[in-house]
Formats: structure tokens, sequence, C-alpha cells
């Protein structure tokens, strides 16, 4: 399903949900973390009481407002690390 520019979800089974984040172009760091703050804020509801995994191209700035935002809905996050082919937990409860 997808929700708006930035962000594409797909839900899985045991309450996972996939936040793959589309990146735009030529966007600076306070542009693009604010612009995922106030997206991600909109979005809060459908997370409630689920895993989340981050997963498309991210800036670091973008990890620590987005884990920030879904540590107080979520009961995890995970983000996606391509060296290691797998998702890090970065936040559980």
């Amino acid at each position: 399903m997808e929700w708006n520019s930035m962000f594409e979800l797909t839900a899985t089974a045991d309450h996972v949900i996939v936040i793959f984040v589309k990146l735009p172009e030529g966007q600076k760091q306070d542009v693009l973390v604010n612009s995922a703050k106030e997206e991600i804020r909109k979005l809060l509801p459908e997370f409630y009481g689920q895993h989340v995994r981050l997963n498309g191209r991210i800036t670091t700035g973008m990890a620590l407002v987005l884990g920030h935002e879904l540590a107080h809905v979520c009961k995890s996050v995970s983000i996606f690390d391509p060296k290691e082919n797998a998702y890090v937990l970065c936040i559980t409860h």
C-alpha cells in the first residue's frame, strides 16, 4: 500500500510492517529530516503494536528521527543493512 511520496508500506505476517523509503533527489539533510518526521507522524496510528522495518535509501539523520518517532508506538524498529543483507534491530520493547 502506498501512502505518500517518501514511504511505501508493506504489511507482512506476525505484525511486521516494512517501510520502504524513497529518498527524494537533490534535497538537503534538514529538509529530508523534517519531511520524514512530518510524514511519519501522519502514519503513526498504523504502527501501534507493530514491528517496523525500515528499508531503502535513508540518511543517518532520517534514521535517528524515524527511530525516535516510531519507538514511542512500535514493539520494535529495525533498519536494513545492505552490507549484512539483514535487518539490524535498533529498538525493542
